[in-house]
């Protein structure tokens, strides 16, 4: 369910110098994109992180011709929209350092709420590399995990096409608008996955597979996934950078070795030399991560049960939504002082994390 208007986020998110960050923040503040927009001048710059230069922005209001090419955009192409306060929104991507305020996407958002395993590598995979790839996806599908990757020649292609011929779903991110099929040879399978998933992309429709896009939309790939397999990478591919963010983001990274001959399987010895799990077997990643999954659910709800007073008033009133320090305080009832006290013990527990600007999120 939507918790705002589409069109008021996308006004808001149009303004110059509001990005994710400043967009979370300000909505955070003032309640709704809308409030934001009707804010005054003086409320703007009395919120921390905004300067007059970026209030001034926001008083001159949005770009409508923008924002009527996006609605019509994805109008004529059913396209929805998954916004950072939704529900189906992932809660694994809200904990990352830069969570994207949208995802278009085409598909089942059901899809986001199962363990996904991202299975990346190069745009051209020798023998081995296909052989592979085809072979760790089989297994990881048949026990029920969901395969992520982007999209791309190559692995990530192998990878979808894997996913779905052993009926598991699987996730496309992509580093375009949906409305631009790239690459062009894919639209059978941007179909298949359309009906059997779900395409992601953090661009506004009609955005171009500029090279620029791919590096970030990796740490969404890594950000929904519970880990990374990378089955064959040169050590100049991209995926190491995903390989990169993964770690960043405290899930684990697997590679797959080849022959020290072939440099297309250099990147994938070299995350191994920096602590990458060696995968030799698709049932040694899934020894891993699946006890992983459940302990994580089991700790959790342990901790949640040893809650009383004022942090499980503080623990209550937080949710994958950031909410500022002043607000907590004023929602549970509790001085500045011992809210802050408590907060940090909770983020002690790993209940939950501080975000930039004295933003707070359950975990």
């Amino acid at each position: 369910m939507s918790r705002f208007s589409l069109q008021a986020l996308l006004e808001l998110s149009s303004v110059p110098l509001v990005g994710p960050t400043r967009l979370r923040k300000l909505i955070s503040v003032l309640g709704s994109p809308e409030a934001v927009l009707e804010a005054s001048y003086r409320q703007l710059i009395g919120i921390e992180g905004i300067d007059q230069k970026t209030a001034r922005k926001i008083k001159q209001g949005p770009n409508k011709e923008f924002v009527k090419i996006q609605l019509q955009k994805i109008k004529e192409n059913g396209v929805n929209v998954l916004s950072y306060w939704d529900e189906d929104y992932p809660d694994s991507l809200k904990r990352i350092y830069d969570p994207p305020a949208f995802l278009f996407y085409k598909g089942q958002t059901k899809v986001l709420k199962t363990p996904a395993i991202a299975v990346v590598g190069t745009r051209i995979p020798s023998n081995y590399g296909k052989l592979v790839t085809e072979k760790f996806v089989r297994i990881l599908a048949q026990n029920h995990f969901t395969i992520i990757s982007g999209f791309a020649r190559g692995v990530d292609s192998i990878a979808h096409k894997a996913a779905l011929k052993n009926n598991a779903f699987t996730i496309a991110v992509l580093g375009n608008g949906l409305d631009v099929l790239y690459p062009p040879e894919n639209k059978n399978l941007f179909n298949q996955i359309e009906n059997n998933g779900i395409i992601l992309s953090e661009y506004p429709m009609g955005t171009p597979p500029d090279s620029g896009n791919f590096p970030k939309r990796n740490r969404i790939i890594s950000g929904i996934s519970v880990g990374v397999l990378v089955t064959e990478a040169g050590i100049k591919s991209g995926a190491l950078l995903t390989a990169i963010y993964a770690n960043d983001q405290n899930r684990e990274v697997f590679a797959i070795p080849s022959s020290v001959l072939t440099p297309k399987s250099a990147g994938c010895h070299k995350l191994i030399k920096q602590g990458a799990i060696l995968a030799e077997q698709p049932e040694e990643i899934i020894q891993v991560i699946a006890p992983q999954i459940q302990l994580h659910k089991d700790t959790d709800q342990r901790k949640t049960q040893q809650l009383n007073g004022a942090m499980k008033k503080i623990y209550q009133v937080l949710s994958g939504e950031p909410l500022h320090v002043d607000q907590i305080a004023i929602q549970t009832g509790l001085s500045p002082a011992e809210t802050l006290s408590n907060l940090l013990t909770l983020e002690l527990m790993g209940l939950i994390r501080q975000m930039a600007g004295k933003m707070f999120i359950r975990l």
